[in-house]
């Protein structure tokens, strides 16, 4: 669809990009594991700020990749009971190959000089080791049709075939996940670059908000309402460790007290998340604040359902530069425009090169007849894999049917039909 004159950008992928190209990344930390309690805790998914590379090849020399008998050709042209001369087995050097024998092998021990194959065991006929006096053997084998066709190379994993001695073995940006981890163990890293946690602030604004922590026990009067809205971004926040967001902050709606509070945010932190004062009301004073602060308006409404009204800001220093969104104060609104536009611009702070959404596709059990000529972000409940049910609310305000939703789907403009849909999930 062709954007409406007062809307800067058709869609919110646009939007986001938008914001993106403004921003920068955080800073770097060095972490010596050496120092470090619990390395692996303290580094999960942490983002990488430069790659890993690895000290040595790997497999740092041709190993086995069955257990069996390490061979050269010519022992299969041994006839009779072959004696079994030695074993080669992980954590140890491979014995000497044999004139008169064969080397049974293990899984992932090296492969002696001289010998170009592994047989396996099951292409074998074995003999148990000798009884006393002779207790000393290892026993004995012989050759099956089978094991005679094995040919040169095979079930050899050799040296570098995985990665060879100072190739990267993970890149730069991107989060230290358990298999990550491994391999960084791997190749002995014991110094690691690390982009720092993005600083968040979130900042909620109105005279109608009540502490949600107020020891005051008396009930609440009609026109005040619990500041849920932090609960909501807190909560999408937590338990990521590339983010280090600080206690909330609350100013009223007044200039004199917004302005200083909002300074300080943008000071202090890499992303301030505000919720309301975004519209056109005489009290909502969010756009000229920002102004006044020196932040760049990239957006200030949006074709969006719901949170059209929503603001996206950049301060630039000679230091950093600071993501500001100015979420609607409806709890719907605020909560699904920092999922879907907050999260994927903080792991842009975050160093993440895939820092964009990949959202899943799922299917609607049922369609409504309505249609929007805005992108439309409809609450849904997963039912099966792939399939969503929607959950009606009865509008921004509506929190207790949020709080039944798993996540929500994004319909373009005038659609009504099953899908597949994008999913955000929470």
């Amino acid at each position: 669809m062709n954007a409406a004159p007062n809307f800067a950008f058709d869609s919110p992928e646009e939007a986001i990009d938008a914001l993106a190209r403004r921003l920068g990344t955080t800073g770097i930390q060095q972490v010596e594991l050496s120092e470090s309690h619990d390395p692996t805790r303290s580094l999960h998914r942490r983002v990488l700020a430069s790659p890993i590379v690895a000290d040595r090849d790997s497999p740092a020399a041709d190993v086995s990749a069955m257990d069996g008998y390490a061979i050269r050709e010519s022992d299969l042209l041994k006839e009779g009971p072959i004696e079994v001369t030695g074993e080669s087995v992980p954590g140890s050097p491979p014995p000497p190959e044999s004139d008169t024998g064969v080397i049974r092998i293990f899984t992932g021990a090296i492969i002696p000089d001289g010998c170009d194959r592994v047989i396996q065991r099951e292409h074998t006929d074995e003999t148990t080791a000798g009884s006393p006096p002779d207790s000393s053997s290892l026993g004995q084998i012989q050759w099956t049709d089978k094991a005679k066709s094995i040919p040169s190379g095979a079930n050899i994993r050799r040296q570098g075939e995985n990665l060879s001695a100072g190739s990267i073995a993970i890149k730069a940006g991107l989060e230290l996940t358990s298999p990550r981890l491994a391999a960084l163990t791997n190749f002995g890293i014991q110094q690691v670059d690390l982009h720092a946690p993005v600083r968040v602030a979130v900042l909620t604004t109105g005279d109608e908000l009540a502490s949600a922590t107020n020891s005051d026990q008396s009930p609440l009067p009609p026109w005040k309402i619990r500041n849920s809205n932090a609960s909501a971004l807190l909560g999408l926040l937590a338990n990521q460790p590339w983010v280090d967001c600080a206690p909330p902050m609350h100013a009223i709606d007044e200039p004199a007290a917004l302005l200083p509070a909002v300074q300080h945010a943008i000071e202090h932190h890499d992303v301030v998340l505000m919720t309301g004062g975004v519209s056109m009301g005489d009290y909502d004073y969010v756009p000229r604040i920002l102004q006044e602060a020196g932040a760049e308006i990239v957006f200030h409404k949006l074709p969006l359902r719901p949170g059209k009204p929503i603001l996206g800001a950049v301060h630039q220093s000679e230091s950093k530069s600071t993501l500001i969104l100015g979420l609607p104060g409806n709890p719907v609104s605020a909560t699904m425009g920092a999922r879907r536009f907050a999260m994927p611009l903080i792991r842009k702070l975050a160093g993440m090169t895939n820092w964009e959404e990949l959202p899943p596709l799922v299917m609607l059990e049922e369609v409504s007849e309505k249609t929007l000529p805005l992108h439309w972000l409809r609450g849904v409940r997963m039912t099966q894999p792939g399939l969503a049910a929607l959950v009606i609310g009865k509008g921004s305000g509506d929190v207790a049917t949020l709080a039944a939703t798993d996540g929500f789907i994004e319909m373009p403009p005038h659609a009504n039909h099953a899908g597949p849909w994008p999913y955000f999930a929470w």
